[in-house]
């Protein structure tokens, strides 16, 4: 499992590089895939047959994306109260024509939460990959996260492999050790707050987010199990050798991508 583990990694590390560094049109489309990927896992887990439900879901949270796509790249884009009424009123209309009395509130609910969840929280690493503000120029920002969260999520993995007996969540996710989270958050931190250093910008606020950043990691990591405990599955899909699916190896990010921008955009930048 490890060696797998390691090789998707290197593979997929070397494949985000050239994907990142290949322009802000390239990267929006990869986004798009790694979203629809993820719709389609998640209407598994919710059962759904529909192609007509499956390609609304879908389109609706790579609309969001290329919303992101505009807005951070100057082009003229709509509204994001507009973007919200087009989704909710789309999936009104199939739950409309497909009306089922005891299911209508829950079934828009999950697919509505899917939209949000997967391609809002994931359309923010087309918001940091062209962010440049304060010390944050190009690509960095979406360096920043993407490296930290693996941190944290690696040495997580390997301090709780070592070290870890205390369940940190027990009935949520028994192989999630206290000990883990202990040793992803302070790895991360150490990680931040050296950059910072190296970048000679520390100061409280940089403090702060090295600390609060592994927590929110780890938080994401834990919100993803909470969802599949609900549906009954182990892992979302079998998509990358050793690390499951897509939102099993992104679970995190959706939590630290719109967590950073917002902490640069309102403190760091």
């Amino acid at each position: 499992m490890l060696k797998k583990r390691v090789i998707s990694a290197i593979i997929g590390i070397l494949l985000l590089i050239f994907l990142v560094f290949s322009g802000s049109l390239p990267f929006f489309l990869t986004v798009s895939v790694i979203v629809s990927l993820a719709v389609r896992e998640y209407n598994r887990m919710l059962n759904i047959e529909s192609k007509t439900l499956k390609s609304i879901i879908s389109v609706a949270a790579v609309l969001i994306v290329f919303n992101v796509y505009l807005i951070s790249n100057d082009f003229n884009y709509l509204p994001s109260g507009i973007i919200f009424f087009i989704i909710i009123f789309a999936l009104y209309l199939y739950n409309l024509n497909n009306y089922q009395e005891e299911n209508f509130i829950k079934n828009i609910s999950h697919q509505l939460f899917s939209v949000i969840y997967i391609g809002g929280g994931l359309s923010f690493a087309v918001f940091l990959r062209d962010l440049n503000q304060g010390p944050f120029f190009a690509t960095s920002a979406l360096w920043l996260v993407l490296i930290a969260t693996w941190l944290t999520d690696s040495g997580a993995y390997f301090v709780g492999k070592k070290y870890g007996k205390t369940p940190m969540a027990p009935v949520i996710s028994p192989n999630k050790t206290v000990a883990g989270a202990v040793g992803g958050i302070l790895t991360t931190a150490l990680f931040i707050i050296l950059a910072a250093l190296f970048f000679e910008v520390l100061n409280i606020y940089y403090f702060i987010f090295a600390f609060t950043f592994p927590v929110i990691a780890i938080l994401g990591d834990l919100f993803e199990s909470c969802v599949k405990r609900s549906f009954g599955v182990k892992d979302t899909g079998t998509i990358i050798p050793g690390h499951g699916g897509i939102l099993d190896r992104f679970d995190s990010f959706i939590f630290t991508a719109p967590f950073t921008y917002y902490f640069i955009i309102l403190l760091l930048g």
